[in-house]
């Protein structure tokens, strides 16, 4: 009689698990792209079954590693009591006496330490508003492990009294039968949305077809307003999110006073999404188009989150929304916006000639068949004097290693500004335009001496048919240096080296620049770096923008650096530069941040 109450309450748990992540599947379809259909292996082995991420902050992820390790010897410990089943799985019944009673008190100090941080929670649970429901399931797994340990040393004294055993029964049953029904769905949609997560680290924005033919009466998709716009695996991060948190303590944005905060837009998101308003266009001007523009692109909230969700690549789909069917966009960006539609350049008010980077080196142009490497000069180094020195410092590198290189004649932008800045149909023009060039020249390899160009050769251009190979200066200096093509002499000096986002956490280009300052110096590093990096600002189109908040991003990334005892700052971007520059200004006359090209000439020649 007591399998059939077991199996009865059993069914009924699986029948409300099933219910539960039906709804939330019907939810996730109400997106407008389909799942994909790869799996990623790797991410949903570290960080949905070994949760790597969590890690970042050892305590909590210690006491999320005992609750997992201690629940699944609980389920082998307790599927040893199951009829048949326990003739197949047989561990001995030291397994039973000691291994449950291990599992138990691992999962009883689990989840004290989760109670406790709800209790006395970080700034960041808190920020923009605590998601609500942990707080009971957490106190109904408490009283499970409790009435599993209590019903264990009662059995040994009083071994007919068993309301102690089907006390604990039902709780730890109850608690699976809420999971899909409360924030513990996470222990599900983790590992899945993980197992979704794109190989590729960063923020990969779907290219957009301007010349398809669509179904009569429906409109070309220009970003997203409403939740309905986005990708099902969007809405599939929504419904996984913690609220943890993590996101909004990593955003520059948000860490200097901006009005976006990444877990308010996804919170806000997964609120339209449990309430049935996947059509709710209101959604776009609830998050505010002041916030939707706060966002630098950096991708540390992608790297931080331990779920695999990408609340970027959400920004900047409402981010296009707003400029290509609104035509609404910050001031000082729609001036820039402007400026590369009427003249193939951001740079307004600038007083330097695209020339003026060339003044007193014989430059050669590539020419089709016999120069192997372009060298591309972006919009940054052309027209920002500050940029300028790093294309002079790697023109003479190419030339003390007796490279062959060539340049293109006139300016050039990849259009990234454009794109980032949700103007995807002005990055479309550019980027056809420079595809087409690069076609009839016959272009193999291109060096870049700016992140965000590398980037967008070789994340979107071959979305467009761009098929080439793209190397950032960082890891073709540091190239030629392990090949003995360049010989620097190092010096003691100390050297901090600042990450470019768009090198380290978008493509995984951590180590080259570091290998390059240690071979001219002392590099000392800065608390936040590598992939966990802390941003220039200017990313996401807001060099031209990123005022307001209680601080500017650069201010506080220069003030790391030179908090290190450092007495020279290192990049590997011209964007970056530019903007450390001018927040190093105003801590001393004397020049400290450099483009580690200009670094690098210096070591050869002294």
């Amino acid at each position: 009689m007591k399998y059939a109450v077991m199996l009865v309450v059993v069914l009924l748990v699986a029948a409300s698990l099933t219910v539960g992540l039906r709804r939330i599947r019907r939810q996730i379809a109400l997106g407008a792209v389909p799942l994909p259909a790869e799996i990623n292996g790797d991410a949903l082995l570290k960080r949905g079954l070994l949760l790597s991420r969590l890690f970042k902050r050892p305590a909590s992820g210690i006491a999320h590693l005992l609750l997992v390790l201690g629940a699944v010897l609980e389920l082998f410990a307790h599927a040893q009591y199951v009829p048949y089943l326990g003739d197949v799985i047989d561990f001995g019944l030291w397994f039973l006496d000691y291994g449950r009673e291990l599992a138990a008190i691992m999962m009883l100090a689990g989840v004290v330490f989760m109670l406790l941080r709800r209790f006395f929670p970080p700034e960041r649970l808190t920020a923009g508003k605590a998601r609500p429901g942990f707080t009971g399931m957490n106190i109904l797994l408490l009283l499970a492990v409790t009435f599993g340990l209590v019903g264990s040393q009662v059995n040994v004294v009083l071994p007919a009294f068993v309301p102690w055993w089907w006390l604990h029964g039902l709780l730890t049953l109850a608690f699976i039968a809420l999971v899909a029904h409360t924030p513990m769905s996470h222990i599900v949609l983790g590992p899945v949305n993980s197992a979704l997560a794109p190989r590729r680290p960063g923020i990969t924005l779907p290219a957009i077809d301007f010349e398809a033919e669509l179904p009569e009466g429906e409109d070309l998709r220009l970003g997203a307003s409403k939740l309905a716009d986005l990708s099902q695996k969007s809405l599939l991060d929504f419904s996984a999110c913690l609220w943890c948190g993590r996101c909004h303590e990593a955003c520059p944005a948000a860490q200097t006073g901006k009005p976006l905060s990444p877990k308010k837009i996804m919170l806000t998101c997964a609120e339209y999404l449990a309430q049935g308003r996947a059509q709710d266009e209101g959604l776009i001007d609830e998050l505010g188009m002041e916030a939707i523009f706060n966002c630098t692109s950096c991708a540390a909230c992608v790297e931080e989150c331990p779920v695999s969700n990408n609340p970027a690549e959400v920004v900047l789909e409402f981010r296009r929304h707003f400029v290509m069917s609104r035509s609404e966009m910050p001031e000082t960006m729609a001036a820039a916006n402007a400026n590369l539609e009427k003249r193939g350049h951001p740079f307004f008010g600038t007083a330097a000639n695209p020339d003026d980077w060339q003044q007193g080196l014989d430059v050669p142009l590539f020419e089709a068949g016999k120069t192997e490497y372009l060298l591309w000069i972006g919009c940054s180094v052309a027209y920002e004097e500050q940029a300028q020195r790093a294309a002079r410092a790697m023109v003479r590198l190419l030339e003390l290693a007796g490279i062959s290189y060539g340049i293109l004649e006139g300016p050039h932008c990849t259009g990234d500004p454009a794109k980032m800045m949700g103007n995807e149909m002005q990055f479309v023009d550019m980027a056809q335009a420079n595809i087409e060039e690069f076609r009839e020249l016959e272009v193999r390899k291109v060096i870049t001496v700016c992140a965000h160009c590398f980037n967008s050769f070789e994340r979107y251009y071959p979305q467009l048919g761009g098929n080439w190979e793209t190397i950032s200066h960082a890891v073709f200096i540091d190239r030629l240096v392990s090949e003995g093509k360049l010989l620097p002499r190092a010096s003691q000096r100390k050297i901090t080296f600042h990450d470019p986002c768009y090198l380290a956490r978008h493509n995984d280009i951590v180590e080259p620049g570091r290998r390059v300052v240690s071979a001219l110096g002392q590099l000392v590093e800065m608390p936040r770096s590598g992939k966990d990096g802390f941003c220039c600002g200017a990313g996401g189109g807001n060099y031209w923008g990123g005022q307001g908040g209680t601080a500017r991003i650069s201010d506080v990334r220069i003030e790391e650096a030179l908090a290190t005892g450092a007495e020279r700052v290192a990049t590997a971007c011209s964007f970056c530069q530019l903007m450390l520059t001018s927040s190093a200004s105003k801590h001393s006359e004397e020049r400290k941040v450099f483009d580690i090209a200009e670094l690098m000439v210096e070591a050869i020649e002294g």
